[in-house]
């Protein structure tokens, strides 16, 4: 072959090796984020927003895909993925997170919390720190935000709770979290496991009676539509974070990393705001549609759910003495 020839074959062997090496570069640096919400919830146009927030700090360099409503599979099964590294990213509540490490379940016991503020220093605490260092070390998952401060849980019923009392017998729809099982077993309910995508359904069908539910959920998730009765138990104020596997991470550059932090540190803000600004509106709505809000006697709930606490962390659900310190601040 003539020499001018090699030279044009050696030009588009390199232009196509130029090309290929481009697009595994863009294919690692687009991140696959899985949610459970609806794609109208407060926490899916979070995550919506931390997804303009990252291609906007990276230029583009970095992409962020949302997939919505369980599309990636349920929660226990998309923080597998992320363990294993087959899926990027996952954003939940926090109580998910005992699925990673077991000291994780002080933040999905009902009424182990206070409020927000209470939450808010446990999670600026030392203690807080070393749970979030072993979920890298030890499962390969790295926390990237957890300042997205939800309303609490509460109760959502086809018929009232006026007390502990109408709580026995309940069919209730839980998620597959072992703190929540449980303590409403405790509680004298009849608990269903029955993934968030699919509650509305099985609230609507009477497959339940009633389901607990973050307050700020309520109205994106229609679940008020189905049952009329909400209890203000405000048993769980635990936030939604975005994990983030460690081996994804750790193959974007420096700026590329700080830019990710810094974006679902922002969409955390938004998120918080955004409740804030938009619940009101929404309780309204609620209320025009029949829907009534009632407080209930909490010492009974707390008190019962507190022997299930010292039960747990007795079998080793916790660090010994975890429950106690989550107390304290």
């Amino acid at each position: 072959m003539h020499i001018s020839n090699l030279l044009k074959v050696a030009a588009v062997g390199l232009a196509v090796l130029a090309v290929n090496q481009a697009l595994l570069a863009n294919a690692a640096e687009t991140l696959r984020l899985g949610g459970v919400h609806s794609p109208s919830s407060f926490e899916t146009k979070s995550l919506d927003r931390f997804a303009e927030l990252v291609s906007e700090k990276t230029g583009g360099e970095v992409t962020v895909q949302v997939f919505p409503a369980g599309q990636l599979g349920d929660a226990v099964s998309m923080i597998e993925n992320v363990m294993i590294g087959s899926q990027d990213m996952f954003a939940n509540v926090a109580d998910w997170n005992e699925h990673i490490i077991g000291d994780y379940a002080i933040m999905g016991m009902p009424f182990a919390f206070s409020g927000i503020d209470h939450v808010k220093r446990f999670l600026a605490s030392d203690v807080a720190k070393d749970m979030k260092a072993r979920m890298i070390e030890e499962k390969g998952i790295r926390v990237l935000a957890d300042n997205f401060y939800r309303l609490p849980r509460i109760l959502v019923t086809k018929e009232p709770v006026d007390g502990l009392d109408d709580v026995e017998g309940l069919k209730m729809r839980l998620a597959n979290i072992d703190v929540y099982l449980d303590t409403w077993k405790a509680l004298g309910a009849r608990p269903t496991v029955i993934p968030w995508a699919e509650a509305y359904l099985a609230l609507r069908t009477g497959v339940v009676d009633g389901l607990d539910s973050p307050l700020s959920s309520v109205y994106p998730q229609k679940f008020y539509q189905a049952a009329k009765h909400i209890t203000m138990t405000n048993h769980s104020v635990a936030p939604f974070n975005i994990l983030v596997s460690e081996k994804s991470f750790q193959a974007l550059s420096e700026e590329h990393r700080q830019a990710l932090t810094a974006a679902a540190q922002e969409a955390g803000d938004f998120y918080s705001e955004m409740i804030s600004s938009e619940y009101e509106t929404q309780k309204a709505e609620m209320t025009k549609a029949g829907v009534t809000f009632s407080d209930v006697e909490l010492e009974p709930f707390v008190e019962r759910a507190r022997q299930v606490a010292e039960r747990l962390e007795e079998e080793g659900k916790w660090s010994p003495g975890l429950f106690d310190k989550a107390q304290e601040f």
